[in-house]
């Protein structure tokens, strides 16, 4: 079938991809966002809500979280719909005295002066500091970190946002399109070919963005191999007592643990359990025993919950990725000027998309890797 051409092809609407796609199409290039299933049916998605943090992220993500909390606060104004973006808090909860063998103040201190020199503002709390913003905390808890600039949004709103303001901008968004194969040679324009035989080309480039079908598009066009694997969070909601004061975005720097107030009765709890993956029929099943963990790790944090908390809802259906060193890759096909890609975000996608989105686009603009844009290249795996 004849080929559809423009200046911009995005394989995905994720975060990543429809952000990446508002932001070329406000910037008047001509982009066809591709999804192969609907907006926000991945990662992207599903119940609950996403952390918006700086707190306690990886050194080499810290710039981007940074610049993601400044435009943040924007996006309802310039998508000119919610962004689904509270700006609440966050706090990262320890519990011990010593950590790594040294004295954990000291731990805490170097955290802070990092964090807070790249402008994520960022305070230490001590105990009491701590039990004045969570009174129900249990006293095991002996400090936190606090960055006032953090918060959650709704994952599902957002992506969906951020797709809808591109299409408002002039892009063209097809779901239901099924990406099977890459097709570029050097410096000619690339295209993707779809499974029912249409293909679009880029004038410019194509961004792969479609998360865990990546590394597949990636390895049968290219050869190209990355050392990634998909996995599925699993997402609980809990029906809690009210009289649970929990009103910042919490994450345990001891435990595997990752709290957001859903509503005045439920919490929403993550923090790296997953469920059970089925490759028949690309759906992820819950798995009991990653709840245990995850409802154990909570009541051992917030007593209170032990008693009247109900599970209402359990979600391991959406996949992610995550690469070996647990922070996105984020490049160029080598020898392939039209073909750029992201994937194995690691659970941190969703946060840095609005920065990793303005960064790609002046990559794609200026052909030269932006400086923040440097450490999620897959040359650091000698690829």
């Amino acid at each position: 079938m004849s080929e559809v051409s423009s200046d911009y092809v995005i394989v995905g609407a994720g975060i990543f991809g429809a952000s990446l796609a508002w932001t070329l199409a406000r910037a008047g290039h001509s982009v066809t966002l591709l999804e192969r299933h609907a907006v926000a049916s991945g990662a992207s998605g599903g119940p609950g809500h996403r952390g918006v943090r700086a707190n306690n992220r990886d050194l080499r993500e810290l710039p981007l979280a940074v610049r993601a909390l400044q435009i943040w606060p924007t996006l309802t104004r310039e998508l000119g719909a919610d962004s689904g973006f509270e700006p609440l808090g966050g706090l990262s909860l320890g519990e011990l005295e010593r950590v790594g063998g040294t004295h954990g103040r000291v731990t805490l201190e170097a955290r802070a002066a990092v964090q807070n020199a790249f402008g994520a503002r960022t305070e230490i709390l001590d105990a009491a500091g701590v039990r004045e913003k969570l009174p129900n905390v249990s006293d095991k808890v002996i400090y936190a970190l606090y960055s006032p600039n953090d918060g959650i949004a709704d994952h599902t709103v957002a992506t969906r946002a951020f797709a809808s303001a591109a299409v408002t901008h002039g892009a063209t968004l097809i779901e239901g399109a099924d990406v099977r194969q890459v097709r570029a040679a050097g410096a000619r324009p690339a295209s993707v070919r779809l499974a029912d035989g249409r293909e679009f080309a880029a004038r410019r480039a194509v961004v792969l963005a479609a998360n865990t079908q990546v590394p597949k598009l990636l390895a049968d066009a290219f050869g190209l191999r990355l050392p990634i694997w998909s996995f599925n969070p699993q997402v609980a909601q809990l029906r809690v007592s009210r009289e649970l004061k929990l009103d910042y975005l919490i994450n345990h720097s001891n435990r595997t643990l990752s709290i957001k107030r859903a509503d005045a009765d439920h919490i929403t709890v993550t923090g790296g359990a997953v469920g059970r993956w089925d490759d028949a029929t690309e759906i992820g099943n819950t798995d009991l025993s990653t709840l245990s963990a995850s409802l154990t790790a909570l009541t051992a944090t917030f007593p209170i919950t032990a008693t009247d908390t109900v599970v209402t809802r359990l979600d391991a259906s959406r996949a992610d990725s995550s690469s070996v060193d647990q922070i996105p890759i984020i490049d160029q096909v080598a020898g392939q000027e039209g073909v750029y890609y992201a994937t194995g975000w690691s659970g941190h996608g969703f946060a840095i998309a609005p920065a990793v989105s303005e960064a790609v686009a002046a990559w794609l603009a200026s052909g030269k890797r932006p400086a923040v844009l440097d450490p999620f290249g897959a040359a650091r795996f000698r690829l």
